[in-house]
This record gives C-alpha cells, structure tokens and sequence, in this order.
C-alpha cells in the first residue's frame, strides 16, 4: 500500500511537472518567434529578481550601475519589437566594446547624462536618441569619430547623477555633456519636517535592494508563462483601479498639492553641480527640458478632462500618480512645468545650450511607449532636436 501510495505520488508529479514544461518550453518558443524573446525582458522581472543581479552591478558611491560586459533583452509591454541591449565593458550602453579610457586623437566625445528615458532600453543603441545623435553628427562631421557615450542609469535622480558624472564619465574627457532629467526628482517632493538636499529620504536602502518573497514564488517568477499572466493581471488590476479610484486619486487625498518649495531648490542646485562638473572637465554643456506623453499646459482640474486623453494616456493615467505618490495630479503637471522652467534658468544662468524638447516633442502616443520613455520615432525626434545645438557648442 505505501509502495502504491509514494509510485502514485511520485507519478503525479512527473505529469504535473511534465505539463508545467512543456507550458512553459510552448510559451517561451511563441515569444521567440512572435520576436518577443526566448528570455524575459528587464522590465518583466521582479525587482528583486536574482536576474538583476546579472544585469546591474553595485557601485560604492551611487548605488549600482549596468554590469560590464553583457548583453540583455530589452523591450516593453507597450512595444512588440524586442532588442538586443549591449553594455560594454566600463558599464555605459554602448554599441560595441571599443570605447577606451584614454581617447584617441581626432575622436569628439559626447556624453548623455539621465536616467531611464536616457537608457530607453525598449530601443537599441542606434535607435535610441543617444545613438541616433551620434549617427546625425557623425554625417555633419565626416572627418572627426563621433563617439556618443551613454551613461543613464534607469532610475537615477539628479543627486545620483551628481556621482555618476563626476566619478564614472568625466575620467572619459567629454567633449560635451547632455543633462537630461526631471521626472525622477518628482519622488523627492516631501514637507519640510523629512526632506534632505540630498535625497536620503527616498535612498533609505542601498538603491536596488528588495525584500524577497518565499523560495517558491522566486522560482515560479523565472517561468515566462507565469510571470506574463502574474504580469496580465496587474496589468488588469491597474486598469480597473484607474476607472473605478480615478476621482479618489486624481482628488490628492493624502498627496501634496504643488511641489514644496525645498524639493524645488535642491533640484536647481543638483542641476547646477552637474553643469559645474562637466565645466570643470572643459566640456560643453547641453540642457533640456524634459518632454512627456502628457501635456502639463492642460487643465486637469476640469470634469471632463479624462476623454479629452488618448488611449495610451488613458491607459497609463494609474502608471503617472502611482510613480509619484506624494502629488496629486495637477501637482505633477504642475512639476513637469516648474521643473522646466528651472532647466531653462540654469540653461540661461551658466549659458549652457538649450533645448525645450518638452515643447518639440508632441504629446501624442505615436513617440511615447508610456508616460515618459520614447519610441524609436520619439528618440528620433529627440535626436533630430538635439542636433544644431550640439553642432553650435562643438564648433567652439
């Protein structure tokens, strides 16, 4: 009988995980040819994902950036193409491994400082508009190598900025320096009882650390079909929650209602150290405003404002107030302007170049993937915008 018992269990089993493998070899094989990837996507893994640890790497100053050497997946659930994602060996996103520390004469380098929307790793290097820059200055200057090195780091604000380009690209000699950041800083917005200039208030852990379910939900989170449909029904969630809690968060009960006046000030003088970082390596400075699929001139406050919305900003509305938990809705528009309006006056300030990409981009679903990350038609965009001005402060 308990010869009987164990074969049966042991029987069960092997069927249950024999279907459970054969589930998961049919869906990760569907993706491969639907060109979504064998493997999951950056974007799809938990943040405390033991995948991650493949993907970014600790840094004793500003928390962790790319890990050298590797080649990831990118994508997102908003784009059906997926990429190839190359990292080179000093850690930038890069489209080969030729970038040496020392630059060669005749070499004109020019470095892009932000965060995901600089990463944008839904797009491959040329693709992107750090890439598709390069390419654009190359044909304008034929006689010179063109070499764009892409430094953002996906989630960093302008305090980690600070260590990233004074400590990881300025040892490159840049010739010029692109700042591109705003969104982000948005998370710092706090009274003045818990606020720091420097943003430890939000950095309470080293930045990339998560608490780890049970083992079992660790291993069913590398299984594609269960982390699609785990993934399917947030997703759903998000959306229900944006109907039916729309007027309870677009409200702001509980949330600030314009961005305090310290969390404005420390973000002026982040921006500054960076202009004053990259000054101080003698290279060229290039500021921007920051663009979105939203357009913060709108009045929000209005009843009917959520049909006047696109579909991809309808769906992503839950996406917007949840990234920025202490605001409300016209708080956070109401950053977007304040904070580009700031970019504008340190641009004038230090006369930096200049660029309103938040005017020059239109806020239609056609360059946007989501709130802020771009398209390739978006990163084209951006990089078409750039051009002149980078050209201007080259030819000094």
């Amino acid at each position: 009988m308990y010869k009987k018992t164990l074969l049966y269990v042991i029987g069960t089993l092997v069927v249950i995980f024999t279907l459970f493998g054969v589930i998961e070899l049919t869906t990760r094989l569907a993706s491969f040819f639907n060109g979504k990837g064998f493997a999951l996507a950056p974007q799809e893994l938990e943040a405390y994902d033991s995948a991650l640890e493949n993907i970014y790497a600790w840094h004793p100053f500003i928390g962790l950036t790319f890990r050298p050497n590797i080649k990831l997946t990118g994508g997102h659930p908003n784009q059906a193409k997926k990429t190839v994602i190359q990292v080179d060996r000093h850690g930038f996103l890069a489209k080969d491994l030729s970038l040496e520390r020392e630059k060669p004469e005749g070499e004109i380098r020019i470095a892009t400082i932000g965060a995901s929307t600089t990463a944008n790793v839904n797009l491959s290097f040329e693709e992107n508009w750090p890439g598709r820059l390069e390419q654009l200055v190359q044909e304008r200057i034929p006689g010179k190598k063109i070499r764009v090195i892409n430094a953002s780091v996906p989630g960093f604000d302008t305090a980690q900025s600070i260590g990233n380009l004074a400590l990881r690209v300025m040892p490159f000699k840049p010739d010029l320096v692109i700042i591109y950041h705003a969104y982000n800083d948005f998370k710092a917005a706090a009274d003045a009882s818990t606020f720091m200039p420097d943003y430890s208030h939000i950095h309470k852990t080293p930045f990339g650390y998560h608490d780890k379910p049970n083992v079992l939900i660790r291993c069913l989170d590398h299984s594609m079909f269960y982390a699609r449909m785990r993934n399917s029904y947030r997703e759903y969630k998000e959306k229900a929650a944006t109907l039916d809690s729309r007027e309870k968060m677009i409200s702001g009960e509980g949330r600030l209602s314009q961005i305090p006046a310290q969390a404005a000030r420390a973000f002026e003088q982040h921006v500054r150290t960076l202009v004053s970082i990259a000054r101080g390596g003698r290279a060229e400075v290039v500021l921007s405003s920051f663009a979105t699929l939203y357009d913060p001139g709108m009045d929000y406050s209005l009843p009917n404002f959520y049909e006047k919305l696109s579909p991809l900003q309808k769906s992503d509305l839950f996406s917007l107030l949840h990234f920025t938990p202490t605001l409300t809705l016209e708080a956070t528009m109401s950053a977007f302007r304040q904070y580009n309006g700031t970019l504008r006056e340190v641009a004038s300030d230090e006369r930096t170049g200049w660029v309103d990409n938040a005017s020059l981009i239109p806020h239609e679903d056609k360059f946007f993937v989501d709130r802020v990350h771009f398209s390739a038609d978006g990163a084209n965009r951006m990089a078409q915008n750039f051009l002149p001005v980078v050209l201007e402060r080259l030819s000094r």
